[in-house]
């Protein structure tokens, strides 16, 4: 096989073990793509955040203050 008919070969049916060394290596470049797009977001830091907002006791029957 050559590299353009890997990219868009499905590979899911192989077994690592029976993969050839192209196959091997087009398997880990789609990992890596995906780590790159979905990895881990960083922590945003923490003096960005807003306190969250205060609970209030809901009461039945109350009217809200307005």
């Amino acid at each position: 096989m050559q590299g353009q008919d890997l990219t868009q070969a499905d590979l899911s049916s192989l077994s690592v073990q029976d993969m050839t060394a192209e196959q091997k290596a087009e398997l880990r470049r789609r990992y890596d793509t995906f780590v790159r797009n979905f990895g881990v977001a960083p922590r945003p830091e923490e003096d960005d955040e807003k306190p969250a907002p205060e609970v209030k006791k809901w009461v039945p029957g109350m009217k809200a203050a307005r």
